[in-house]
């Protein structure tokens, strides 16, 4: 039987000034006639985060927990298992499509606004082998390190 849990709160109360940042409460603490508020930050429950966890007391071979030490090892096994690398690819280029992106680039000004190209863009990145998103983010990352004239420039993308 799974349980919600509602752990630390993530209310930004710096919003309206354009920052970030929290009070510091750990765990909901709701009042006593009211269940969707916290008692320790007055925020709504809404803005704690939620956490559905399995009851914690039967493990799956049937017996009890002898310890909370135990009862954290089986949930750190259960996420490993269940766990997805979420990391992000970085995309690496050869010499000859850095070369090919930086010629283009000059040619588009280093910028993807030309409403009028966007057939040759899509056909320059099919050529290289490049998608146009990632095409568009090497173009931004690049322009203020080739715009200057310093065309030269050793970049390791």
């Amino acid at each position: 039987m799974e349980k919600e849990i509602y752990r630390d709160c993530q209310r930004n109360h710096a919003r309206c000034l354009g920052g970030y940042a929290i009070d510091g409460c750990t765990q909901f603490i709701p009042f006593n006639n009211s269940k969707t508020h916290c008692k320790a930050c007055g925020c709504h429950r809404n803005y704690h985060r939620k956490v559905l966890c399995r009851d914690l007391e039967q493990s799956p071979n049937g017996k009890s927990f002898r310890s909370l030490r135990e009862a954290k090892r089986m949930a750190r096994q259960q996420q490993s298992c269940c766990g997805v690398n979420m990391k992000q690819r970085k995309s690496k280029f050869s010499m000859g499509q850095r070369e090919a992106m930086r010629e283009f680039g000059e040619g588009l000004g280093w910028s993807m606004r030309n409403k009028d190209r966007p057939e040759e863009i899509n056909r320059f990145c099919e050529r290289i082998g490049v998608s146009r998103i990632i095409f568009k983010t090497w173009l931004n990352n690049n322009k203020k390190c080739y715009f200057k004239g310093t065309s030269s420039a050793n970049i390791s993308s």
